[in-house]
């Protein structure tokens, strides 16, 4: 069986195809991308900014066994640095509720 642990700031709920949640999955740290921002511009006194994202912060390095929930931003800044992303995951085919706001997913997925 496989360990996963979830390296977002949010519960993870998987759903099934009847809407009924089969797994939950606390947050357990938080991995993201560096990053950094330029003000480029203005729009009504609102500052623009352009933002540079870098290597991944708080994502642990491969565990046999181990599959890591994290934002696709943290995927991609796993890529750019040359790290395996077998163990990465992000959600995928979300789940919403009456208003619109997402409440969970029904599948993970792998890039």
């Amino acid at each position: 069986m496989t360990n996963i642990v979830n390296l977002t700031p949010h519960t993870i709920n998987i759903y099934d195809v009847d809407g009924n949640e089969v797994s939950k999955f606390e947050s357990m740290g938080i991995a993201r991308a560096d990053s950094s921002e330029t003000v480029v511009d203005y729009i009504n006194d609102i500052p623009v900014v352009e933002m540079t994202y870098g290597a991944p912060i708080g994502l642990p390095d491969p565990t046999e066994g181990t599959a890591y929930i994290v934002s696709m931003l943290t995927i991609q800044a796993a890529v750019q640095v040359g790290r395996t992303t077998s163990d990465l995951y992000t959600t995928a085919d979300l789940v919403r509720n009456d208003k619109g706001q997402i409440i969970g997913c029904r599948k993970l997925s792998r890039v």
